[in-house]
């Protein structure tokens, strides 16, 4: 095969995430529709999808069962791998010299997307990335580069490259068995056991970011290696501190041919801030966070001058990404967390494109159509006649607040009318039965309790892969049939699922500390209605300024206990669920007036004209 074959002409856009061949979580989500845009496909007429062949899992092991090649083999073809003996003498000629310079194997190849093929390299790290331990021989060269060049300075346990009879037995290994050698299930299960028996140390890491950090050398050089005769560049599209390191490399090495964008989709140490708080002790509590936020901003500190940030490997990253070319965020909201980050984003033109909502075609029929498949689902199910059905679609995070949504249930099953019960709340998640995280099992047990009342309201909490086969609806019917969507998250970068059944006439309930929120208002004012006058619209403002005089200083938020930052989230519940049954509505006419206004404001949110208008100019500088 020669490149010819391979159709190579134009710039190539790199994107690297954990969602090159699968869509996952919102990375996926926004992917999908960039690629099925025309204006898109015509700014950026090369994509390359860039991912970690497999990713650590507990105990510094790798997930093995989860080899992003067999999606590759599945919804493409598999044109180069470095895990087997032959491939196309071209790409070999272009790829194994930097395959053998780090240590690493890539798998290359395109696969099926919306509006037609994108490449896609998967690189295998596992002999390179152990727990905690970094085996690159260039890396303490890259770390030193980018403390003296560009100020981040990061600390990583860099060990150098694996020994000569490790890589010959890797090579071996991989002639053998199609892998290598760190990644084989010998390896992982010899290192498990010497973690479990106190023999190694497998410290709780971000592994996100270390992988971000060892993969931007060798995928920089796949990426020049893969660049067309013509001398077109590059562009590295960055989002978060997985994909930062590749921008930081090219700006150390690629000048001239490649462009560097921060387009922010989310700011990861506020939102650990968020879920986990920054002390010892302390309860997740977006009030808190975004309270200091506010506070601090005003006074002119940045981040680690006021939580114990400093020394995280994700902060330093992200810091310093105000150096790139050009700087984006996905909302106000969390260009707000880039200024609190670092002051060099409050020295750089921060330009805020939001994501585009992708409506649900609806009429009253449909919906009507839609809500019998799922009320006839919820009977034969839960053997109840639901007059109002109420959905939660969201993966299992802490930031996403589900506990939230059952406190809401709460006040709703003493405020509802008899007429609108019995209710139903749709709470769908996804969790692993063997291995249930912390937050799967709180949230368990407040729903069973919850439901135990028998309090006119019942919650579903529905495993999304093991929800039964064969229904005969859709996510889009389900969309359709809802007549109240919650989404109270405690950090959300933009919070597209949020909005999803807003065509569809359902009141949707949004967090105030999201990207969308901020954006919605926007709109709003731009159609020169207020905010209130969408009737659609419930914001759960959990994180508002308070009117308590004397208003709280930053120091007295920091120190708030977990007790009164229940006692406030208790209190914008009730508010939350009193807006809710005020604006249910009452009749056919009043029910058609929503799903008019609903269709009138997701219809000016949508994907193509953001991405023709903004999105492609930003990315491209044309």
């Amino acid at each position: 095969m020669s490149t010819r074959d391979l159709e190579w002409e134009g710039p190539l856009l790199v994107h690297v995430s954990y969602e090159a061949t699968r869509t996952v979580g919102g990375v996926g989500v926004v992917l999908s529709q960039l690629l099925a845009s025309p204006a898109f496909r015509e700014g950026c007429r090369r994509t390359l999808l860039v991912s970690p062949l497999v990713r650590p899992c507990g105990l510094g092991s790798y997930a093995l069962s989860e080899s992003l090649e067999r999606d590759l083999e599945t919804s493409g073809e598999v044109l180069y791998s470095g895990l087997r003996r032959h491939n196309p003498p071209e790409l070999a000629r272009r790829l194994r010299p930097v395959e053998e310079r780090y240590d690493v194997s890539f798998v290359y190849g395109r696969r099926e997307a919306p509006g037609g093929p994108v490449e896609v390299l998967l690189v295998d790290l596992t002999d390179v990335l152990r727990g905690h331990r970094v085996r690159l021989g260039s890396m303490p060269s890259f770390l030193r580069r980018m403390s003296t060049e560009l100020g981040i300075d990061i600390q990583l346990d860099c060990r150098g490259a694996r020994s000569a009879s490790w890589r010959l037995a890797s090579r071996a290994w991989r002639s053998l068995f199609g892998e290598r050698l760190g990644g084989s299930a010998l390896v992982n299960g010899l290192h498990r056991r010497a973690v479990h028996h106190g023999l190694r140390h497998a410290p709780t890491l971000d592994h996100d970011v270390m992988m971000g950090l060892v993969m931007a050398e060798p995928v920089f050089d796949a990426v020049e290696a893969l660049r067309p005769e013509d001398g077109s560049g590059a562009v590295i599209l960055a989002q978060e501190h997985l994909s930062l390191p590749l921008a930081y490399k090219a700006r150390l090495d690629g000048g001239g041919w490649c462009r560097t964008v921060f387009y922010a989709g989310e700011v990861r140490t506020p939102r650990v801030v968020v879920e986990y708080g920054a002390r010892p002790g302390q309860v997740a509590s977006d009030n808190r966070y975004y309270q200091v936020q506010r506070l601090a901003l005003a006074q002119g500190r940045t981040m680690d001058e006021v939580f114990p940030v400093g020394s995280w490997t994700s902060f330093q990253v992200l810091r310093g990404g105000h150096q790139c070319d050009v700087v984006g965020a996905v909302s106000e909201s969390v260009a707000d967390e880039l200024r609190f980050l670092d002051r060099g984003f409050r020295a750089r033109p921060l330009t805020v494109i939001p994501h585009g909502h992708r409506a649900v075609e609806t009429s009253w029929a449909a919906r009507d159509d839609s809500r019998a498949k799922v009320l006839r689902h919820v009977k034969e199910h839960w053997g109840m006649d639901c007059q109002l059905l109420l959905t939660r679609i969201s993966r299992d995070e802490v930031c996403k607040g589900l506990s939230r949504d059952v406190t809401v249930c709460e006040y709703l099953a003493e405020l509802l009318p008899k007429e609108r019960l019995p209710a139903v709340l749709l709470l769908v998640t996804e969790w692993w039965e063997k291995d249930l995280s912390p937050n799967i099992r709180a949230l368990r047990a407040r729903v069973e309790a919850f439901n135990a009342r028998r309090m006119g309201i019942h919650i579903a909490l529905i495993n999304q892969p093991t929800w039964p086969a064969g229904l005969d609806f859709t996510r889009d019917d389900l969309l359709r049939a809802t007549d109240v969507s919650l989404g109270q998250s405690m950090y959300e970068s933009f919070g597209l699922a949020q909005l999803e059944a807003l065509s569809g006439g359902a009141i949707c309930v949004i967090s105030g500390v999201s990207g969308a929120r901020p954006t919605v208002r926007a709109l709003c004012e731009r159609l020169g209605t207020p905010e209130a006058a969408y009737p659609n619209l419930v914001v759960a403002d959990y994180a508002a300024e308070e009117t308590r005089v004397p208003p709280r200083t930053l120091e007295e938020w920091m120190a708030l206990s977990g007790e009164e930052l229940h006692a406030l989230e208790r209190r914008t519940a009730e508010s939350v669920a009193r807006r809710v049954v005020d604006r249910l509505p009452r009749d056919e006419r009043a029910a058609r007036e929503l799903l008019e206004t609903g269709r009138r404001l997701a219809g000016q949110m949508q994907w193509e004209p953001l991405i023709r208008e903004q999105l492609i100019p930003f990315i491209t500088g044309t």
